[in-house]
């Protein structure tokens, strides 16, 4: 499966083999989350979770959903479902807040200007910016 380099260091996010239809019938999607829907048809040993909130918290704080033993990022997920495509490069949380995953807090943007974009000016002189997982200062 071919990998590209996600916004987090040392995480790559998977290309979604599945179609934005087969995604449709997988999930429903609501106020930024998923939530598993003809769960029993695709389950091991018919566990019934039709309607519980799909995937968990991974590192820095993302959401990761796995289907068939691979996970993906939720916001890569939500993107593909109501956009019909997969997200060029890096999906963006406009506001910062990885855990917000709604689709107008979303934007599919490339890895330089992601990184150029949460930084202030003196970050842009200096060379540095702020580790906010590790909370320590960082050159680029």
């Amino acid at each position: 499966m071919k990998k590209f380099k996600s916004s987090y260091k040392n995480v790559y996010a998977n290309k979604i083999p599945y179609t934005q239809e087969q995604l449709n019938e997988m999930f429903t999607y609501k106020d930024g989350k998923l939530y598993h829907k003809n769960y029993r048809d695709r389950a091991f040993r018919g566990t019934d979770l039709e309607g519980v909130e799909a995937g968990n918290t991974g590192l820095g704080g993302r959401s990761q959903v796995k289907i068939k033993n691979s996970l993906y990022l939720r916001s890569r997920l939500i993107w593909k479902m109501l956009n019909g495509i997969d997200p060029v490069e890096v999906i963006d949380h406009i506001n910062n807040d990885c855990t917000n995953d709604r689709i107008e807090n979303l934007r599919d943007i490339s890895q330089r200007d992601n990184r150029w974009e949460g930084k202030t000016i003196a970050d842009k002189l200096s060379g540095g910016n702020w580790a906010e997982v590790k909370m320590i200062w960082q050159s680029n």
